[in-house]
């Protein structure tokens, strides 16, 4: 019995995330307008198709937020991060034995590894992800069919650093990897991301990458990706279609054509919730290793890589890369939602737990 379909059984709990982390904030890509996404049934020229599977899988992106673009501190006319991807391939945390599988009957092979994007200073964010939605994963010791863990970058400060590495001896669910952990660098982070899976976790079917400022409902996470029959060659999420680059050098996401010089971006995922199959991962590493680097990492990775090896992009509704209300009852149904604060996710989190949980149907306009 495949892990999956196994694991569904075994779901008695609710679960949820959020966390405030303004290091994220790159997430939102306010020059973005959603437009209507049109089905795409066997197109072998195109690689990003939309699907209807129930409630869970929309034909479109729900419209979003109203949102003001956002200048940097100090923009310069020639700004340009200088990155290099060519950062040092050790870890300096490594819990090697995450995604062992000899606790697992059956095939052995986990259902869902969930690795969040942190900045280093947010001990309370990851603690109250392992407490809330992240504990359908500590409830097994980390040893069952979903695993959690946290990324994160290096840093000078050695009172942080040794916070850290109490925290990882503790938990053994922290990798870290030797480059500055900066609002700059999240490409990187996507880029460590790939590269750990890749070594160490091959026995997984789906690995989500999220923000420590996210509510993710695991759950429902899990009951959907059972349900879904492409279970290869994909990447599930929030799709972006036709979106195009910001040329102000004094804005936020200000991309300059050194680092993309078409006039639009590939089809690509909001990087604040994405799920790949396990076996996209080498790829796009090998992508992510011969493309220019790009500071947007959603763009860089489910867009950008992603078309190189034609791997398919799907848009699933339940994920968001804006604010729910802070309830159980909006996140009941959901698999996503952004910007949600410590406070926001534990109340979210002990509503979802009520059973019954009694929600009233919102009340149509007009």
């Amino acid at each position: 019995m495949r892990p999956l379909k196994h694991f569904r059984h075994m779901l008695n709990i609710t679960n949820s995330i959020a966390c405030d982390s303004d290091h994220q904030k790159l997430q939102c890509f306010l020059y973005i307008q959603p437009s209507k996404i049109r089905t795409l049934k066997n197109s072998s020229v195109n690689d990003t198709e939309v699907f209807t599977y129930n409630s869970l899988v929309t034909s479109h992106v729900d419209k979003a937020e109203n949102c003001t673009n956002e200048t940097l501190t100090s923009p310069t006319d020639s700004y340009t991060p200088v990155i290099a991807l060519s950062v040092s391939s050790s870890f300096t945390l490594n819990p090697r034995d995450l995604c062992s599988t000899k606790n697992l009957k059956g095939k052995g092979k986990m259902a869902l590894l969930i690795l969040v994007c942190t900045a280093i200073p947010n001990s309370k964010q990851r603690e109250t992800i392992r407490k809330t939605w992240g504990s359908i994963a500590v409830a097994n010791n980390n040893t069952g069919y979903v695993r959690l863990a946290f990324l994160v970058g290096s840093t000078n400060n050695a009172t942080l650093q040794q916070q850290l590495e109490h925290e990882y001896l503790e938990h053994s669910d922290i990798i870290q990897q030797n480059f500055v952990d900066s609002y700059q660098n999240l490409t990187l982070k996507s880029v460590m991301l790939l590269k750990w899976v890749s070594e160490f976790c091959p026995n997984v079917q789906f690995v989500l990458k999220t923000d420590d400022d996210m509510y993710v409902n695991v759950p429902n996470l899990v009951y959907s990706l059972s349900r879904f029959p492409i279970k290869s060659n994909v990447i599930y999420g929030v799709l972006f279609k036709k979106a195009k680059p910001d040329r102000n050098p004094r804005a936020k996401w200000y991309v300059p054509k050194n680092q993309f010089d078409g006039n639009v971006f590939p089809d690509y995922l909001s990087g604040t919730g994405y799920v790949m199959s396990r076996d996209v991962v080498p790829k796009l590493l090998e992508a992510s290793s011969t493309l220019p680097f790009l500071v947007m990492e959603d763009v860089f990775i489910t867009g950008l890589c992603a078309s190189q090896y034609h791997i398919k992009r799907y848009n699933i509704r339940g994920f968001a890369y804006w604010r729910r209300p802070p309830t159980g009852c909006a996140f009941k149904d959901a698999i996503t939602g952004h910007h949600v604060t410590v406070k926001d996710m534990i109340k979210i989190w002990k509503e979802l737990q009520k059973k019954p949980l009694i929600c009233r149907p919102l009340k149509k306009k007009g």
